[in-house]
């Protein structure tokens, strides 16, 4: 399953769910793909362990309202079988900083920060976690 729109590319995968986002984002963007990402973990992940690749390399930051409300939906997003995030955030230290602020509430689950998605899918597979089949659909 994929989902793509000039501000993200979703796409799912066995035990892996990769996010790639893109542009700077308000809050009907971050509402819009706090739904997304609520329904496709429902769908496809719901009774097994996943990891969740998140390449925000090409995003360009949020408003602070978008900030604030991806930190109070986003965990309504996810579930109890995520173990491991994957963050890619390039060369940018503000990007990494801001992004650390927005998601100081997911504590249960593993999280690292990349420079690069190699980096980060390498992490990944070292639990077991695989980008392959591009058409799984849950």
């Amino acid at each position: 399953m994929k989902i793509q729109n000039a501000f993200y590319t979703i796409t799912t995968y066995p035990n892996l769910l990769s996010i790639e986002t893109f542009l700077a984002w308000d809050e009907r963007t971050v509402q819009k793909h706090i739904d997304d990402v609520k329904s496709i973990v429902t769908q496809c992940y719901q009774n097994k362990c996943w990891a969740l690749l998140s390449d925000r390399s090409s995003w360009q930051l949020s408003t602070p309202e978008a900030e604030e409300l991806f930190t109070e939906t986003a965990l309504g997003a996810l579930n109890d079988t995520l173990t491991h995030i994957a963050i890619v955030v390039g060369e940018s230290e503000i990007k990494k900083w801001q992004i650390a602020k927005m998601i100081n509430t997911f504590g249960k689950y593993e999280t690292e920060f990349f420079k690069d998605t190699n980096e980060a899918e390498s992490w990944l597979a070292s639990f077991g976690y695989h980008m392959t089949s591009l058409d799984y659909e849950g």
